[in-house]
């Protein structure tokens, strides 16, 4: 996207032209957008975590999630509950009773939160946006207000951060400029690339090169797409989540470009599937899983109750179908 059409889409007319016609923004070349079809709506329930930001698959069959209410400074306590799990099976399988979440924690408390904190010189909460299986028995964590990225072992339940925002912002100022919740919500790895999906103002996907220290490589924009809230892999192939217009674009992850788009517009926009909001065009879609016959998104509600049940604030994890060749 040009800066001049960045510039425009911040205006709310742009902004009500895009929610009032998804349609619009794919024209001549780019490629239809498929329908998704929702098997199955899911509150995830837990002892705490009602702000899940990120998902990821792990091959053993575990969907972990991770919550962006971390620890803050003074002191850095952990009262929230960060790193969290689910079968997969108990979720896609409709005849299935989904348990309770089941909370993943660090060997040693809110000690690890603290000491990662001075060595990186955080300033602001852990605010996980983002996560990935960076190898079997380990995730890798997106912190978004500090830019940094940390990597979880499940065996030792030891953290430890592999590269401070001097690494991943690349000295580009349009990145480190952006606000502290404008940052890093996304994060895939393909091979020796690592993309990271920066939310907006810009919105775009980054990549770097795990082989050469993080080297910098090329980067994606979607075009018309308003912001970037999560990333996932599967079959060589980049997906990416557009929370504000409730798509799931598929993006050949070489050449950038955008190879499908896939809406569940219709269930982003039913106040069955809502959380009260301040502004009626937010939408909460925060974490995307493509693997399989599935597609799967979480919704964050932000501390906030669903439209129709003042009592639920569980998050709500959305199963669809995921469309031929997608």
């Amino acid at each position: 996207m040009s800066r001049s059409v960045e510039r425009e889409i911040k205006h709310w007319p742009t902004v009500i032209l895009f929610l009032l016609l998804p349609g619009l923004v794919f024209s001549g070349q780019e490629p239809d957008t498929l329908q998704l079809e929702l098997t199955r709506a899911i509150y995830l329930e837990s002892s705490g975590a009602f702000n899940l930001s990120g998902m990821a698959l792990s091959e053993d069959g575990w969907l972990y999630f991770c919550d962006d209410n971390g620890p803050a400074p003074p002191d850095w306590k952990l009262d929230n509950p960060v790193i969290l799990r689910v079968p997969l099976d108990s979720v896609v399988h409709t005849e299935s009773n989904v348990p309770a979440l089941q909370v993943i924690e660090p060997s040693s408390g809110s000690g690890v939160f603290a000491s990662l904190a001075e060595k990186a010189g955080k300033a602001f909460k852990y605010d996980f946006e983002g996560i990935e299986i960076a190898a079997p028995g380990s995730l890798w964590l997106v912190d978004e207000r500090d830019r940094l990225l940390l990597e979880f072992n499940l065996a030792s339940r030891t953290m430890a951060c592999i590269a401070t925002s001097e690494v991943l912002l690349q000295d580009r100022e349009e990145l480190a400029r952006g606000r502290i919740n404008y940052g890093f919500e996304g994060i895939a790895r393909i091979g020796s690339r690592l993309f990271l999906a920066h939310e907006m103002m810009p919105n775009l996907i980054v990549s770097m090169r795990l082989d050469r220290d993080f080297e910098p490589a090329e980067e994606t924009q979607i075009e018309g797409s308003y912001d970037i809230n999560d990333l996932d892999s599967d079959r060589g192939f980049l997906y990416a989540l557009g929370r504000t217009g409730s798509l799931v674009y598929k993006i050949d992850p070489e050449s950038g470009k955008t190879l499908a788009v896939a809406s569940f517009r219709k269930v982003g926009d039913s106040s069955k599937y809502r959380y009260v909001n301040q502004r009626d065009f937010y939408r909460n879609s925060e974490g995307l899983v493509v693997k399989g016959e599935h597609i799967l998104v979480v919704l964050d509600g932000n501390f906030q109750s669903t439209i129709e049940d003042s009592t639920q604030r569980a998050p709500l994890l959305l199963v669809f179908n995921r469309p031929e060749n997608f």
